[in-house]
C-alpha cells in the first residue's frame, strides 16, 4: 500500500519501498555522460544541448539552496511549456523539492488556493508571457493564501520595479548564485510533482507523484510505444497537467529530443513537425484536427509521424480520423489520469480504426492490470461487463497532499485505484473507456467540477443558488450556468456575472451564457431532490441557438 500523504515536509519524501530506484538527477548525469552535445530540446527560435538544461539547472538549484530551499520544500511552477518550466522542475528534483504545476490559465482565485494548500514557499512565473497581466494577477489573490511564499523567480525581462511583486521578493530566473555550491541532491522516493485535479469537490485536489515514480513511467511508455533514441516528440499538451507531462516523460523514457512552443500555436506546431522530424506526439483531438488543418494549408511533411495518440476531449469530430488517414497520420486512442498519468494506456496501431478510435488500449506497464467493479453491487464482473474501472499500475499516484481520507477512497490496501470512469475489461491488461461516473466536465482537456464555477456566482449579491453545466457548442464543450434569485432581490445582470467569472477563473471556465430561472428543475426522492442536469443541459443549448 503507498503511504498516505500529508502536507508535513517530511510525509513528502517518506520512503515508499523503493530508495534505490531513479532521480532525475542521475538520469540527466548519465545523458550528460553519453551525449553532452545532442539536442534536449528544440524551440520554434532555437534547440538546446544537455549540457545547457544541466547547467541551467544546476544553477537554479543552486540560487534555491542559498536561499533556503531544502527537500521537501515546493516550488508552483506558473510558467507555459519551454526552457524554463523544464530548467525550474529539474532543479526542483536535484533538491528533491516538490513542482507544483500551475495552469498559466489559472486566475486570482485559483493561484490562490493552490498555493496555500500546496504549501509552496516559491513561484516561478514569467510576468511578461503574452501580456496576460501576471503581476496583477497576483496582487488580485484573496488577503493571506500567498503568506506562505519567501520568494518569486521572475522569467524573461524584468521591470524595473520588480523587487517584489505582491509583497514577495523577486529573484531572477536567470540570478547566479553567489557562490559555488553543491546542492544537496533529491532521491527517488522524494515527491515530485504535483498536479491539480478535480473530481467530487470544488477545490482541485493535489495528485502527487515521486520521482521514481515518473522516470519508470516514462521508460514504460517509451518502450511501449517504441520512442527512442533520434525520435523527437512534440509537447502538444501543456507541461502543467498530466497529458502533457506523460509526454515529456516518454521522450525522457526514450532518449528522444523535446520539441514544443510556449504558445501551442496549431501553425507553429505542424511546422515544427516538419522542421524537426516530430516521430510520436499526444494531445487532444481537437488540437490535432487543427494542427492538422495548419499542415495541410501550408503543405507541411507529416510524413515523420509514427504514432499520433488522442484523447477525446472534444465532441462532434466524425471527419477527424478521414482528415488523419488522408496525411497518412497515425491516429491511436489514449487513457490517462492524474493519478496514474496519463498515457497509462494506448491503442496498438495495427488495431483496425474502430478499435483506434476508443479511448483506453493495453496498458503500458507490463505489470498493470485492470479489472472492472459493479457500481451499485460492488462485486467483480467478468471481461466484457461494464462497470467501473479499477487499474493497479505502478505508475499510481502516492496520494493527494493533504487528503488522507481522498486518498484512503481512491487508492484501495493492494494498490487498486478506483478511477471513477465506466469500461470493460477484454483481457487483464486491456480495456474500453465508456464514460466517467459523475457530473465532473471535460473543459478544454481538463476536468473541471461545476461547483468550482458555481461558488464564484454564488457568491454575488441576490444569488441564491447557480448549477453549471457543460454542453457542446461550436465542436467543443463549453459552460452554460442558471442562477436562482434570493427572495426579495435581484441578481447582477448576465453581462455582470460572466465579468466575475472571468476575472477569477481561467477563459474556459468562464460560463458562455448564465440565465436566471425561478427555480432549478429538480427529481423528487425519499432522501432528497436532486437536479436534473440533463434539463439544465436542454435548456443551455436552446440559450445558445439564441
Amino acid at each position: 500500500m503507498k503511504p498516505v500523504v500529508d502536507t508535513g515536509r517530511e510525509a513528502a519524501h517518506t520512503a515508499s519501498g523503493h530508495e534505490g530506484g531513479a532521480t532525475f538527477h542521475a538520469w540527466l548525469a548519465r545523458r550528460l555522460a553519453d551525449s553532452p552535445d545532442a539536442v534536449f530540446l528544440h524551440e520554434p527560435q532555437r534547440a538546446w544541448t544537455y549540457r545547457e538544461v544541466a547547467g541551467e539547472a544546476e544553477r537554479l538549484a543552486a540560487v534555491l539552496a542559498e536561499r533556503g530551499a531544502a527537500r521537501g520544500d515546493r516550488m508552483a511552477l506558473w510558467l507555459p511549456n519551454g526552457l524554463a518550466w523544464l530548467v525550474g522542475f529539474l532543479a526542483c528534483a536535484r533538491l528533491g523539492m516538490i513542482a507544483v504545476a500551475l495552469n498559466t490559465r489559472f486566475r486570482s482565485q485559483e493561484v490562490g488556493d493552490v498555493v496555500a494548500r500546496s504549501g509552496a514557499r516559491w513561484l516561478a512565473c514569467w510576468p511578461d508571457y503574452r501580456g496576460i497581466g501576471f503581476r496583477d494577477i497576483l496582487r488580485e489573490v484573496p488577503a493571506g493564501l500567498l503568506d506562505g511564499l519567501r520568494g518569486v523567480i521572475a522569467y524573461g525581462e524584468p521591470m524595473p520595479s520588480d523587487r517584489e511583486i505582491a509583497g514577495v521578493p523577486v529573484t531572477p530566473f536567470d540570478q547566479a548564485p553567489d557562490a559555488a555550491c553543491a546542492p544537496a541532491t533529491g532521491r527517488a522516493a522524494d515527491g515530485a510533482i504535483v498536479y491539480t485535479t478535480s473530481g467530487t469537490t470544488a477545490a482541485p485536489k493535489l495528485v502527487l507523484h515521486d520521482q521514481d515514480t515518473l522516470l519508470r513511467h516514462g521508460a514504460a511508455v517509451a518502450a511501449a510505444l517504441d520512442v527512442r533514441a533520434g525520435d523527437a516528440v512534440l509537447l502538444a499538451a501543456p507541461l502543467c497537467g498530466a497529458f502533457g507531462f506523460s509526454t515529456a516523460l516518454a521522450a525522457l523514457g526514450g532518449g528522444a529530443r523535446l520539441v514544443t512552443s510556449a504558445s501551442l500555436d496549431p501553425a507553429e506546431l505542424a511546422m515544427l513537425v516538419a522542421r524537426t522530424g516530430v516521430t510520436h506526439t499526444f494531445a487532444n483531438n481537437e488540437l490535432i484536427a487543427r494542427v492538422l488543418d495548419a499542415a495541410e494549408a501550408a503543405q507541411h511533411d507529416l510524413s515523420s509521424l509514427r504514432y499520433v495518440g488522442f484523447a477525446s476531449f472534444a465532441p462532434g469530430m466524425d471527419a477527424f480520423f478521414d482528415r488523419a488517414e488522408r496525411l497518412g497520420v497515425p491516429l491511436a486512442g489514449l487513457y490517462g489520469s492524474s493519478e496514474l498519468q496519463a498515457l497509462v494506456a494506448a491503442q496498438p496501431l495495427d488495431a483496425p480504426r474502430e478499435t483506434r478510435a476508443r479511448a483506453g488500449g493495453r496498458l503500458v506497464a507490463p505489470d498493470a492490470r485492470v479489472r472492472v467493479r459493479d457500481p451499485q453491487t460492488g462485486a467483480l464482473l467478468a471481461l466484457g461487463e461494464a462497470g467501473e474501472l479499477e487499474i493497479r499500475a505502478p505508475s499510481a499516484m502516492r496520494g493527494y497532499l493533504g487528503n488522507a481520507e481522498a486518498t484512503a477512497q481512491a487508492l484501495d490496501d493492494e494498490g487498486w485505484f478506483r478511477t471513477g470512469d465506466l469500461g470493460h475489461a477484454s483481457d487483464e491488461r486491456t480495456f474500453v473507456f465508456l464514460a466517467r461516473r459523475g457530473d465532473a466536465l471535460r473543459l478544454n482537456g481538463f476536468l473541471v467540477h461545476p461547483a468550482e464555477i458555481e461558488q464564484q456566482i454564488a457568491a454575488l449579491p441576490g444569488v441564491a443558488a447557480a448549477q453549471a453545466v457543460g454542453v457542446e457548442y461550436e465542436g467543443r464543450t463549453v459552460v452554460v450556468a442558471f442562477v436562482v434569485a434570493r427572495e426579495g432581490e435581484a441578481p447582477p445582470d448576465e453581462a455582470a456575472m460572466i465579468a466575475q467569472c472571468a476575472r477569477h477563473l481561467a477563459r474556459y471556465k468562464t460560463p458562455r451564457r448564465i440565465a436566471l430561472l425561478d427555480a432549478f428543475p429538480v427529481v423528487q426522492s425519499a432522501n432528497s431532490n436532486k437536479v436534473q442536469r440533463h434539463r439544465l443541459q436542454e435548456m443551455a443549448r436552446a440559450l445558445l441557438q439564441q
